[in-house]
């Protein structure tokens, strides 16, 4: 009885650690989209990729593979078809030192009338209101951009396809070029939220000073401020064949990050939820 409680207090121990060190920085080389969606009046893989490496460079979680310099090591090795090609993609991610590689296309491209502003405009002539279609011009965009791109995540080490999904954003703009902008950059917010289930993130509440609440993980982290996060509060191991596979959680409530340093964020209940105490634990829904 001894051992196995030994064993089960040791195994807490193991996974306690393996959670917080899976907060660790992972390198991605991002390999240049390629456009299949028929829509050619703006440099479509170019702007989608772009705002691919932005967001990924700006989630504080992944690191990002020099683009110039991937470019280089492309045209030097003469790799080709690496938007499709699995194999090449974990080569050239390889000789990148990079974690992972992100491969796929863009499959469909649009920008057109932003309904919306139609139909503001359309009330405004059958009501007799002709200023509301000027204020459709100037309050509502009058552009609608769509987008949507397949994507593999792969893990270097293993060739593995960690993750593969497909991604859309839409989002309207004043110009066609705001409009198809917009659309990449919400893409690309979408493509991260894929990603955080790959590098979960798991802090601890250090602090409780009234309406602060102090835990201990930040930027370094991957933490962004304005994100909603989970407090739990942690029971008894769930023990399998002598073996911790979980712990029993409870949910306490829900906090919003205020405040994000390097080693440390601050929060604060979001739906008034009080009795968080020190040594819950914190995590992303």
């Amino acid at each position: 009885m001894t051992r196995k409680i030994f064993s089960a207090m040791l195994a807490v121990v193991v996974v306690c650690s393996l959670n917080f060190c899976a907060a660790a920085k992972k390198s991605v080389a991002v390999m240049p989209l390629e456009n299949v969606s028929g829509y050619s009046e703006y440099k479509v893989a170019e702007i989608m990729t772009e705002q691919l490496i932005v967001s990924i460079q700006a989630s504080g979680t992944y690191t990002q593979v020099e683009r110039a310099q991937l470019g280089a090591v492309i045209r030097e090795q003469g790799f080709q078809n690496i938007a499709v090609d699995t194999s090449k993609a974990v080569e050239l991610g390889k000789l990148m030192g990079a974690d992972y590689s992100m491969l796929g296309k863009v499959t469909m491209a649009t920008v057109g009338n932003n309904p919306t502003a139609t139909a503001v405009a359309q009330i405004g002539g059958l009501i007799g209101l002709g200023e509301l279609g000027a204020a459709a011009e100037y309050y509502v965009h009058q552009f609608k951009g769509k987008i949507a791109f397949e994507f593999r995540f792969v893990d270097n080490e293993t060739g593995e396809v960690v993750l593969a999904k497909t991604v859309e954003g839409s989002k309207s703009g004043a110009t066609v070029t705001d409009a198809f902008n917009n659309a990449c950059k919400a893409a690309a917010e979408n493509f991260l939220k894929e990603l955080d289930g790959l590098n979960p993130f798991r802090a601890r509440v250090a602090d409780v000073n009234g309406s602060d609440i102090y835990i201990d993980q930040g930027s370094e982290s991957g933490l962004r401020r304005g994100e909603t996060l989970i407090v739990v509060r942690e029971g008894a191991p769930i023990v399998v064949n002598d073996r911790v596979v979980a712990m029993r959680q409870t949910e306490i409530g829900k906090v919003k990050v205020v405040e994000v340093n390097a080693d440390y964020s601050v929060c604060r209940a979001s739906d008034n939820t009080s009795g968080i105490q020190k040594g819950d634990v914190v995590k992303r829904s």
